[in-house]
């Protein structure tokens, strides 16, 4: 009797070992789960890139009104790519993930493009004109590769990294001097699978010039810091942010105070999925120096941007500062991209000899020998930066301002021109010093490039500082444009104030 209890005790104990290694090995193993798709519209032939965890697993893709494939390259354990069956229904569904033994459905939801064609719009009152824009409106146009447009022998390509903005609901675009120009010009759409769609005849003028791209920076979030902590806090802009955001802009995230193990993370502000899989954390220790980390905007970034916003994230580090670089069309042809001197500007720093302002009182305080003052075919004396400079580019504080009335309304300007070649720009660490009150800005006040014209670079003062409000005296108090690392080849002119519009 004893024997068969000790035996039936060691039986006990063997079942519940080997029902604790079971355990531990089902815990221990990834299950298989849907992180994030993209695209969220599809068409036969297209290629849909899902993140998730044990995606080695699958072995079939199910997609909406039941259609099913096994056609899957699958990357590693996190990422799978799958090409679009035909069949897919327009009515949106999740997107279903088969393995042997499991199945999963995603929180997004994916269905079939049916691209529409609703309208045109023109910027120019008589219509498509060369060296203009014009937008096509519509329906699921997010997978427009390509707008031709053709006249007999004549056809100009434009690709979708040429578009000034595409979403999926329009494509603005600008029409390039070597478009056809005449009556019932023909323009069709092709898109990522091949397929082409026919789209209403437009005439299109000549027009009178050209135009130049004009980088700019759009701040996007210039509050109060945030302390990231180690994950435990996150900055969240709205998808709106990014309405006018396009293909090839940069996303520019300005950091300060990183610590041991940095790491940055650029997320979906709706499923928390990082924008790409090695965005979901990455390391900064190597960009402290510069100020900031960066990254470009890609077709499948831009979906999410649009559609959920941009969680900023990750570990001991402070965000300053989010920005987004983006290029500009300007129409003009040879006019210069400059905004008028008007009675009611207040200029604060000029080089004519006029209300004491003059070229060997208004140069660099740093280095005077770094500048140069041309006179250009119209009479017009400008500052020209001969080498490069680190320090006081131009300042001014011995003309009287007075005192300006609800500072916060207006905008501070100068005109800007870059030599062609000129390289850097853009990373010139900048401050704007008004009323001896230093406004940082960093990298991104000065474009890379003004293709050899001149522009106005302006911003609005309460954008700058939340604490400029009300009666500002100025007085005789030092303005001007102090920073670090400015190349050769800027010119500078009219330091002003203009009345926000």
């Amino acid at each position: 009797m004893k024997r068969i209890i000790y035996n039936l005790t060691a039986l006990v104990f063997a079942c519940v070992y080997l029902g604790s290694c079971s355990d531990e090995e089902v815990i221990g193993a990834q299950s298989l789960s849907v992180a994030s798709f993209y695209p969220t519209i599809v068409m036969e032939g297209i290629e849909v890139t899902v993140t998730g965890t044990a995606l080695e697993t699958v072995n079939e893709v199910v997609f909406p009104g039941g259609v099913t494939t096994g056609e899957i390259t699958k990357i590693d354990e996190r990422t799978l790519k799958v090409i679009t069956p035909a069949g897919v229904s327009e009515v949106e569904s999740a997107l279903v993930l088969k393995s042997e033994n499991v199945e999963v459905a995603s929180r997004q939801t994916i269905r079939e493009a049916k691209p529409t064609f609703l309208s045109y719009q023109f910027t120019e009152k008589d219509g498509a004109m060369t060296g203009t824009g014009m937008t096509i409106n519509g329906k699921d146009l997010l997978l427009v590769e390509d707008v031709v447009f053709i006249l007999g022998d004549n056809s100009l390509t434009i690709h979708a990294l040429e578009m000034t903005r595409k979403s999926n609901t329009a494509i603005k675009l600008t029409l390039p001097q070597d478009t056809p120009v005449g009556e019932a010009v023909q323009v069709t759409i092709s898109f990522k699978n091949g397929a082409e769609m026919a789209l209403p005849a437009i005439d299109i003028q000549k027009g009178s010039g050209g135009g130049s791209w004009v980088q700019q920076e759009v701040p996007i979030y210039s509050e109060e810091p945030v302390d990231v902590g180690s994950w435990a806090n996150s900055l969240q802009i709205a998808a709106t942010a990014f309405a006018d955001a396009k293909l090839d802009d940069l996303i520019r995230v300005y950091i300060s105070d990183c610590g041991d193990n940095a790491q940055g993370s650029l997320k979906n502000g709706s499923t928390w999925a990082g924008l790409l899989p090695e965005l979901e954390y990455f390391d900064i220790i190597g960009m402290a120096d510069i100020g900031y980390y960066e990254q470009t905007v890609t077709e499948e970034i831009l979906s999410q941007l649009q559609e959920s916003g941009l969680i900023v994230s990750g570990q001991n580090y402070v965000i300053q500062k989010v920005s987004l670089f983006t290029s500009v069309w300007v129409a003009g042809g040879d006019e210069e991209l400059t905004d008028p001197i008007t009675p009611q500007t207040i200029m604060l720093n000029d080089f004519e000899e006029h209300d004491g302002h003059n070229s060997s009182w208004d140069h660099s305080w740093s280095d005077a020998e770094a500048t140069e003052f041309p006179v250009d075919d119209k009479g017009n004396v400008y500052l020209h930066l001969v080498k490069p400079l680190d320090g006081w580019l131009l300042n001014c504080n011995h003309q009287d301002i007075g005192t300006i009335s609800g500072i916060e309304n207006y905008v501070i300007k100068f005109d800007l021109k870059i030599d062609t070649g000129t390289m850097g720009a853009s990373e010139a660490a900048m401050q704007i010093v008004l009323a001896d009150k230093w406004l940082w800005i960093g990298p991104g006040l000065f474009p890379e490039t003004t293709d050899g014209k001149w522009i106005t670079v302006s911003r609005n003062i309460s954008d700058l500082s939340a604490d400029l409000v009300g009666d500002l005296e100025i007085g005789m108090l030092n303005n001007g444009l102090y920073g670090d690392k400015i190349p050769q080849g800027l010119c500078i002119d009219n330091l002003r104030l203009d009345p926000k519009k």
